[in-house]
């Protein structure tokens, strides 16, 4: 009976042993895949009639925006698709509910180091409450929030995110918009939220430079933005939408498609072929 006992509790011993290699094991497999995403990129996320997209570096992470309320599930799906449980920064264009619809979920389930947003406060309550809500939510969780400001910089890994334009004061929410210059290895991606023509002729009237290879199609390809003179001067190769299938706007409005293939960019949405992701390859930005 002795030798019986002693045989057991060795037996135990090695089944710990294994146990805890089998957990290390699957710990390496997990950094090694997150790891593996070797190439940088940004993955504009289909929210539906929203915007969302991950820009992703050498295991740095940014979100710019968070769609609809009901975007919780894609944006889940894509950050768990890159072994992603941390965000370094949350970017916010604006305040509405297309926009910020999920943001509360992403901090909570995923956490964020930083949140980035303009400092205004909406006009409409509901959004003026879910705002609050968001400040509240990053605060008690100690992400740290910053204003957005023209100039600022914010690194992730390879590419360099700038902030162009912020004008809290603007008449329409929409044009209070951050627009933002995302650059890796000379390939450039313009963000500019839900700002409209009025909004960019502001911009342009500042020389601001805007030549991009790839353009987040303003406010879901609404005609009111994404005028030909933005168009004249960007020049992308590649004009991503936003938007949901059969959405009630319209969009993206027939004016604006027919700009957009006049200039030669390639049109890319989010309601036709799902996710879209712009992965940087030897220097070149390669469509997936």
């Amino acid at each position: 009976m002795a030798s019986a006992f002693k045989f057991s509790k060795k037996t135990k011993i090695i089944a710990a042993i294994l146990v805890v290699l089998l957990l290390l094991v699957v710990t390496a497999v997990k950094n090694i895949n997150k790891q593996q995403n070797q190439n940088d990129f940004i993955e504009f996320i289909d929210v539906g009639q929203g915007d969302s997209a991950l820009i992703y570096s050498n295991g740095y992470t940014a979100l710019i925006d968070t769609g609809t309320p009901n975007s919780a599930t894609s944006i889940s799906k894509t950050l768990k698709g890159y072994n992603i449980d941390n965000l370094d920064v949350i970017i916010l264009s604006h305040p509405h509910d297309d926009h910020i619809g999920s943001t509360e979920f992403v901090l909570e389930e995923f956490g964020a180091d930083n949140i980035i947003f303009s400092d205004i406060l909406p006009a409409d309550d509901d959004n003026a409450a879910a705002f609050k809500n968001i400040k509240d939510t990053a605060n008690f969780l100690g992400t740290k929030c910053h204003y957005a400001k023209e100039g600022m910089v914010i690194n992730i890994g390879n590419f360099k995110l700038t902030v162009l334009f912020s004008d809290e004061k603007a008449e329409d929410e929409n044009n209070m918009s951050i627009v933002l210059m995302a650059e890796n290895d000379g390939n450039k991606f313009l963000f500019t939220g839900d700002a409209e023509q009025d909004c960019e002729r502001k911009i342009i009237d500042q020389n601001i430079n805007l030549d991009c290879d790839v353009l987040k199609v303003g406010h879901h390809g609404s005609r009111t933005s994404t005028s030909q003179e933005l168009l004249n001067i960007a020049t992308p190769r590649y004009s991503v939408i936003s938007c949901g299938l059969d959405n009630s706007y319209g969009h993206p409005h027939d004016s604006v498609v027919k700009r957009l293939q006049s200039t030669g960019t390639t049109i890319l949405r989010t309601d036709r072929t799902g996710n879209i992701t712009c992965k940087i390859v030897n220097g070149k930005i390669v469509i997936e």
